[in-house]
């Protein structure tokens, strides 16, 4: 049997309680307003959630007949709390029976512990909600099920409805309460693309997944065409313990940031210069090479649209002065002389070092230096932090390097 936690408005209940307030009684967000009003709202209080605010939203669309609390995001309070929640259940399970999927939403595998507890999945579920409520403050609610996906289900469409905050789900309830249920995107694992292809075979929810032909949904999704008509239906083989070990290959990676203002395209070098330099540094660190980069521009909304462009390289690599080359070319290219807000870097096709592939024109020596200096670079950042060291570009007004690496997760850190 497995059960799915989830923190109710996690970083909005953490304000609440460290300002002594009932986060079901107060309109409070988690949200910069000194970034201005198109800052994401990272949570609302359920409180303020009656009246149609959704966490990520931005605060200008924030209603504005109501007193609103804002706070500030402290990414390392929000830490500290996790860290103390997990605390809890490795109180009642091992830390193999836990997978966590989120900061704010943990699987149980409460299989082995039903008889050692003497209880069931729901008594242990209460007693752990119960705990962390008591020792935190924090509200949780909790979806229990045979399988990792009842379980997740059980939590985000029907916990909701329960008076303590706990939901069950078996195959035949599925098929009762959830196989009629829409939007097909509230349940796990269907986002808004997958539920467009959907669409398109006539499937609007579980019931009509389940009489969807298999050949059908597998040539249009490949494997995950078996995978959601299992789902369909409640079967899930995936085990807490495969989940928490699964280690996803790499194939690419990179760095992406919404702008504190607006920026001119010949200001937004600076930007892009010092995310390639980062980049430049991990690759070395990684012993990795790249063949392909990729770049996304996002205008001001007052201008909108944007592009999103990528490039094979001649050879692979990971020298920085080549992949400025690169993406300097690449940005140029598409560039219009517009406000832009947001910009995206990534490198693919990811390749071990050794099977480095090199062109006559390239002067070798010079490389190797390069080379060398981002390998001691990467290791004064592994030692004192990624912002012991950073191009001068990052020093300068408009660039975002010394600012970011102080924050969490792209927030404020305390």
């Amino acid at each position: 049997m497995v059960i799915c936690i989830d923190l109710k408005s996690f970083y909005a209940s953490v304000e609440c309680v460290l300002r002594g307030l009932n986060p079901f009684k107060v309109n409070l967000v988690v949200a910069d307003k000194e970034r201005g009003k198109g800052s994401i709202v990272l949570a609302a209080s359920p409180h303020i959630k009656q009246f149609g605010v959704k966490s990520r939203c931005r605060i200008y669309e924030l209603p504005k007949n109501l007193d609103i609390i804002y706070a500030k995001p402290r990414m390392r309070k929000y830490i500290e709390y996790a860290s103390k929640i997990y605390d809890i259940y490795l109180k009642y399970v091992s830390s193999e029976d836990i997978h966590v999927y989120s900061i704010d939403e943990v699987f149980l595998d409460l299989g082995p512990y039903l008889k050692y507890y003497k209880k069931s999945a729901y008594e242990i579920s209460k007693i752990i909600l119960d705990d962390i409520y008591k020792s935190t403050g924090l509200p949780a609610v909790c979806g229990i099920g045979e399988n990792m996906f009842l379980a997740k289900v059980a939590l985000d469409i029907l916990a909701k409805h329960e008076k303590d905050g706990i939901a069950y789900l078996d195959q035949e309830i599925l098929k009762e309460k959830i196989w009629s249920h829409e939007p097909i995107t509230d349940i796990w694992g269907i986002g808004r693309g997958i539920a467009k292809r959907l669409l398109k075979l006539g499937v609007k929810n579980l019931g009509d997944l389940t009489k969807c032909p298999l050949k059908k949904l597998e040539k249009e999704f490949g494997i995950v065409g078996r995978e959601l008509l299992e789902h369909a239906y409640g079967i899930d083989n995936t085990t807490v313990q495969e989940a928490r070990t699964y280690l996803p290959t790499s194939k690419s990676f990179g760095y992406g940031q919404v702008l504190y203002e607006d920026y001119s395209y010949q200001d937004l070098y600076v930007v892009l210069l010092e995310t390639v330099d980062q980049i430049a540094c991990e690759l070395v660190a990684k012993k990795l090479n790249c063949s392909l980069i990729a770049l996304g521009i996002g205008y001001s909304k007052d201008v909108g649209g944007g592009f999103s462009r990528q490039r094979t390289l001649p050879t692979k690599t990971n020298s920085r002065k080549i992949l400025v080359e690169e993406f300097t070319k690449l940005y140029y290219e598409h560039v219009e002389d517009l406000p832009i807000r947001r910009i995206d870097v990534r490198v693919g096709k990811l390749s071990n070092e050794e099977f480095i592939q090199t062109d006559l024109f390239t002067d070798q020596e010079k490389l190797k230096k390069e080379h060398n200096l981002y390998e001691a670079l990467g290791e004064i950042k592994e030692k004192y932090g990624k912002g012991a060291v950073y191009i001068a570009a990052s020093g300068t007004e408009k660039g975002t390097f010394v600012k970011r690496h102080k924050l969490i997760g792209g927030h404020n850190a305390e």
